[in-house]
């Protein structure tokens, strides 16, 4: 077996990095067999460059940050109405995100969202403090 086989390929400026499937579809394996499994293998295993550091948040997303993180902040209508809303739509609607937010952040817009559609969440409905009922037989379970 040859030497370039098991090569990742020359790293992409400082970019995003590149899915495992994006590096493989560039490298000529050998056929399938002991020593496909060893080169695949060793370029899982070849080490990744640092991600860049991630840009500062745009003012819009501390906006957010700030919002979200008042005591209550899912609740109230004045966060909802202050932008929260606007970004649940967006999101709903299966719209695409101008810059990426923390998935900490999408699921309080998404609940913000949720409490505020009744066909998800009905007026006046509180989320059970725990699910522990699910793990009783049915016949002990009240319907």
């Amino acid at each position: 077996h040859s030497p370039q086989c098991c090569t990742p390929p020359p790293l992409a400026p400082v970019s995003t990095k590149p899915a495992f499937e994006d590096t493989l579809s560039t490298i000529a394996l050998p056929p399938p067999g002991p020593a496909h499994y060893t080169a695949r293998r060793a370029l899982w295993l070849a080490p990744v460059p640092e991600a860049p550091l991630p840009p500062v948040p745009s003012t819009s997303r501390q906006r957010l940050e700030h919002l979200l993180s008042m005591p209550g902040a899912v609740e109230s209508e004045e966060v909802w109405k202050s932008g929260v809303e606007k970004v649940w739509k967006g999101l709903v609607a299966g719209g695409r995100l101008k810059r990426r937010l923390p998935m900490n952040l999408v699921i309080k817009i998404l609940h913000a969202g949720w409490i505020r559609d009744p066909e998800t969440w009905p007026a006046g409905e509180v989320a059970p403090e725990t699910d522990d009922n699910m793990n009783e037989p049915l016949e002990s379970q009240s319907i």
